[in-house]
């Protein structure tokens, strides 16, 4: 069996510095990706979960990717910036008591650190799609040839190519 990798790229954050993030894939943590970077895991082809951590133990969402023989996976990882979320209760403190401000920012602390995905989440890409070849043009009626073949996207309409024929040419 040959070996596969799996590639993840970690945007760079909105706000704020960027960060080293934890790469675990099935379970396991393999390494490591900084913000702004992208990194590249050797696995076995078959099927992998793959999760980002910070270093404040925070987690993604899991996401399933199918690896074939000598294959690559691309995983993207992406901020949602909701860690400002910690910061606004702290803008309300002017008019509101301090021990709700607490509350609060301890609520939403512990929102944001038990839910995987809140404060950033991670996406399989889709492979890139192989090209298809075309055919070549043929002189049959209906044909490409008759269409204008690869040209501006009205040629591909017999009324308006007739209309917009290039003349002299």
């Amino acid at each position: 069996m040959m070996a596969a990798s799996i590639v993840v790229r970690a945007e760079l954050p909105g706000l704020g510095r960027a960060g080293t993030l934890g790469v675990v894939v099935d379970g396991a943590r393999v390494g490591a990706v900084r913000q702004g970077e992208v990194a590249h895991f050797p696995v076995p082809a078959g099927t992998h979960t793959v999760q980002v951590t910070a270093k404040d133990r925070t987690r993604s969402n899991s996401v399933t990717v199918d690896v074939a023989d000598g294959g690559q996976a691309v995983v993207t990882s992406r901020g949602t910036g909701l860690g400002v979320a910690l910061v606004l209760p702290l803008l309300a403190g002017i008019a509101v008591p301090p021990l709700f401000v607490v509350a609060a920012i301890l609520l939403v602390g512990a929102v944001l650190y038990a839910l995987p995905g809140v404060l950033f989440r991670v996406r399989a890409e889709a492979p890139a799609p192989r090209p298809v070849p075309t055919p070549p043009a043929t002189a049959t009626p209906g044909g490409a040839a008759e269409h204008g073949g690869n040209g501006l996207w009205w040629e591909s309409d017999p009324a308006l190519a007739k209309r917009f024929a290039k003349k002299g040419a």
